[in-house]
């Protein structure tokens, strides 16, 4: 990823999707805008509903969209996915982790502030999608969910697949407990590697691989596949970490032009 100037933001981006010409993406900061105040997309993390919706309409110009059509799911951990048209309301996206589109002009996003954002893109059928995946999703396989989906509607297939894998927390600040290394022995397998033992029945869970994973089982090659590396706990400064006690979420988005 590489830190970019987009109108009158700073945003970041992803090596490989920048190479895309059709689309357009971005993730967030906590200091995208330079007026010293922090860059929250969350209307649950702020009591200032109006700076939120500033900072939606600021996003939303530097991604060359109308802000009505910007979308953001309100995300609960599950793995309901939705297709996003012109016609979809903002109530089609309650309880919703995944966002899919091929329609120009639509921006779909989805907020982090540890969780694991991800953006997808079918070169050959001009399909973009965005996840959520924390540890829940994870498991559950959220992002798999999101692939077929893409596939079942749109014909995807995983060697037109170009993925973002987002900043947020690493394997090295994620140290879990023993219901999640349970959940993920199940999801993955007593042999998936994913978890360093700790004391007392916990691990570090590196949710980036996990989700490599996913991807490389539906036949994403690795050379398409991008990981930010930037941790949310051990970059701070740039992005929020809800396990530093931030409040405010940072965003990774992707449109169609």
């Amino acid at each position: 990823m590489r830190k970019i100037q987009l109108g009158g933001l700073d945003l970041w981006q992803f090596e490989n999707l920048e190479r895309e010409t059709s689309i357009n993406h971005f993730v967030s900061g906590r200091s995208s805008n330079r007026n010293g105040k922090e860059f929250t997309l969350s209307y649950s993390s702020s009591p200032y509903r109006e700076e939120v919706q500033h900072n939606r309409r600021l996003l939303a110009t530097a991604m060359g969209v109308d802000e009505a059509h910007l979308y953001f799911p309100s995300q609960v951990h599950k793995t309901r996915i939705v297709n996003v048209t012109r016609n979809t309301s903002k109530d089609e996206l309650m309880e919703t982790d995944a966002l899919i589109t091929r329609e120009k002009g639509i921006c779909i996003a989805v907020m982090s502030a540890d969780c694991v954002p991800i953006l997808l893109y079918d070169t050959k059928n001009n399909v973009a999608g965005a996840v959520h995946s924390g540890w829940r999703g994870t498991v559950a396989r959220i992002l798999e969910k999101t692939l077929l989906e893409m596939k079942r509607r749109f014909g995807t297939e995983g060697k037109d697949l170009v993925a973002g894998i987002g900043p947020s927390v690493s394997q090295e600040s994620y140290e879990v407990g023993e219901e999640v290394v349970n959940s993920v022995t199940e999801a993955f397998g007593k042999e998936n590697r994913l978890m360093i033992p700790q004391a007392d029945n916990k691990a570090r869970l590196d949710l980036w691989e996990a989700n490599r994973i996913l991807l490389r089982e539906f036949g994403v090659d690795d050379s398409r596949i991008e990981t930010s590396d930037l941790c949310t706990v051990k970059h701070n400064q740039h992005f929020f970490s809800a396990r530093k006690g931030d409040a405010g979420r940072f965003a990774a988005g992707i449109v169609l032009v």
